[in-house]
């Protein structure tokens, strides 16, 4: 049986001293996220891009999702401290260098590079998480770790109104998003490599061989894994970069009430993180698992497929509390799957290479599907229907991974 969720989650001193740089990573990788979804109609209005091209866009900046793959497998092979310290000053850097983009191009490819570092820093982060925690406490400190990126994510929303009034705009964001730069030198001391990849470093130092988590016995989980992070990100990015435009320019929406409903949404949303990782520490991954991904993708579809202010508002706060914890699934069954010798590898295929898959094709499908289909809305809820698929991988294929300390299914299949 999974471990049971009663076990008292309290940090001991090493914990304490890693927590707050994960946390500040986290937070600012949810801030950069969220920044570019609620700006995108201002930006696009900004550079004159048009629908089709904003969907293109997004793609082009999400393939940097895809290149962080060899960031993130260097986890593996040179540890998990310095791939995500220095990946923490890259992103800083490269936001205020947004900031001061001219054009759409330049905009483009600083944002690029910037993904490529933020979603490192998340994807390590991640497996530090996993490595410093035992398993019956596990659930709750990944949902603690994204519960931190969802707070960022609420940020922007809270000050783009007030950066609009004093003539800033939407590039006031990205400057802010450059203040991880001047603490990460503070807190850099405190981040000490986990004690999983030193006990691993000692029987290898070269690292995993670059198809290895593609050979046997992780072979069947991985391609499990693999799909699952594809069907989580196609219905997790639509939300996150379609709802403020779909609501600016089909419904009417102003700034300051796209601005108030997502911090809404966020903001109770992170009950669902809270809500995920005692249920994961309680009854088991495998059905917390399911209850949430059918939950997102129900409510989801309702929020892109009504209209009326209250309606829209409603759903989309139950999909913020369901699908905001899509990462934390996939994170979970990814770092118990794999042992720690090929862990960051398995993150960097899974989900960097083949998951982000979804996160690059998503936005493209959507802004191609719009005319044909009648709206942004209609497109949109078509990848709404990807988490029921992710949800029979999770039940009729992965194992109960939360069962006891090590993992014992890495040789299945």
């Amino acid at each position: 049986m999974p471990s049971s969720g009663k076990v008292k989650f309290q940090l001991t001193l090493r914990q304490k001293q890693l927590f707050p740089l994960l946390m500040l990573g986290a937070f600012f990788e949810g801030f950069d996220f969220s920044t570019i979804n609620l700006a995108l109609p201002f930006i696009t209005k900004d550079f004159h891009i048009d629908t089709a091209s904003a969907g293109f866009m997004l793609s082009t900046i999400a393939l940097g999702t895809l290149v962080a793959f060899f960031v993130v497998r260097l986890g593996d092979r040179v540890g998990r401290k310095p791939v995500f310290w220095w990946s923490v000053v890259l992103y800083s850097a490269l936001s205020l260098l947004t900031a001061l983009a001219p054009t759409s191009t330049l905009f483009v490819l600083a944002q690029f590079a910037a993904r490529i570092f933020l979603v490192t820093v998340w994807g390590i982060g991640f497996i530090i998480v996993a490595e410093e925690f035992p398993v019956n406490q596990r659930g709750r400190a990944l949902g603690l770790f994204q519960a931190a990126a969802a707070i960022g994510a609420i940020f922007p929303s809270l000050t783009l109104p007030l950066m609009t009034r004093l003539g800033f705009g939407w590039r006031s964001l990205y400057v802010l998003g450059a203040l991880p730069l001047s603490v990460v030198v503070f807190l850099g001391r405190n981040l000490c490599e986990t004690e999983e990849f030193q006990k691993t470093r000692q029987t290898s130092i070269t690292g995993p061989r670059f198809f290895a988590v593609w050979e046997r016995p992780y072979r069947r989980n991985m391609i499990i894994v693999s799909g699952l992070w594809l069907l989580l990100y196609a219905c997790y990015i639509t939300g996150q970069n379609f709802f403020s435009y779909r609501v600016v320019n089909e419904l009417g929406w102003s700034e300051s009430r796209v601005s108030l409903t997502i911090a809404l949404g966020y903001t109770i949303g992170l009950l669902g993180y809270y809500a995920a990782g005692r249920l994961m520490d309680s009854i088991g991954r495998k059905p917390t698992a399911i209850i949430f991904l059918l939950g997102g993708a129900v409510f989801t579809l309702l929020t892109f497929l009504t209209t009326t202010y209250t309606l829209v508002t409603l759903f989309m706060v139950l999909a913020t509390f369901f699908v905001g914890v899509f990462t934390v699934i996939g994170a979970a069954f990814t770092n118990e799957l794999f042992p720690p010798a090929v862990r960051a590898n398995a993150t960097a295929w899974g989900n960097n290479i083949i998951g982000r898959l979804g996160q690059v094709v998503a936005p493209a499908v959507v802004g191609s599907l719009a005319v044909p289909l009648g709206g942004i809305g209609r497109a949109a809820s078509l990848m709404g229907l990807t988490p029921i698929l992710a949800a029979a991988l999770v039940g009729f294929l992965l194992p109960e991974t939360g069962k006891d300390e090590r993992q014992d299914y890495v040789g299945a299949g």
